[in-house]
């Protein structure tokens, strides 16, 4: 009987990459012994390249952070991209995944995946600086003067946040960002499509 070809199945996470390499170490094991035409391989949304994305059969994101990473790079792979909640227990999701991979369905309940903010139509400055007062010495970037609504500065704030590795939060119609990544920070909005206006050096 000839072999099947093999077909590669990506994990995607986010940041330090420890659920996917374990999701395809886990999922290899499996593979290999029932002998199934499957590949497996790890990447976050950091390290993952054109090439990773043009090779892969199928992505399973192992946690939902990586959503606005995904509508930003790939929005064309939304319907078909698996999603994991952080929560979930790798093994238990292996199994299930196997398991629709032979039976060809998908999982059951797929999340919404929320969209990044609009990039303007025209450029818009945003103001970027730095505070540390009465902060206990801990100080934060603090981007203001942002034209949307309390969602849209929800959205970005989330994506900010993840690009930076870091925690935030909106209040008082500003997005403020723990530690200091002005530089990330303008690079990041300006992505965007953002202009932006350094405040206070």
């Amino acid at each position: 009987m000839a072999k099947l070809p093999a077909k590669t199945i990506l994990f995607l996470d986010t940041i330090d990459g420890e659920r996917a390499r374990s999701a395809s170490a886990a999922f290899q094991t499996v593979a290999g012994t029932m002998r199934l035409p499957w590949q497996a391989f790890a990447r976050t949304t950091a390290d993952i390249t054109d090439a990773d994305l043009g090779m892969t059969t199928r992505i399973v994101c192992v946690t939902d952070a990586c959503k606005p990473w995904v509508a930003e790079h790939c929005p064309e792979r939304l319907e078909t991209i698996e999603w994991w909640p952080a929560s979930a227990v790798i093994a238990d999701e292996i199994g299930g995944l196997i398991a629709r991979l032979l039976g060809g369905g998908t999982r059951p309940v797929t999340p919404p995946v929320p969209l990044l903010p609009a990039k303007p139509a025209k450029k818009i400055t945003v103001k970027l600086g730095r505070e540390t007062a009465g902060r206990r010495g801990k100080g934060v970037s603090v981007i203001w003067e942002i034209p949307l609504d309390e969602k849209g500065l929800q959205d970005l704030a989330t994506i900010l946040k993840q690009r930076c590795g870091t925690g935030g939060t909106v209040k008082d119609e500003r997005i403020e960002i723990q530690g200091d990544h002005r530089d990330k920070l303008k690079l990041e909005l300006e992505k965007l499509g953002y202009l932006v206006k350094r405040v206070g050096g």
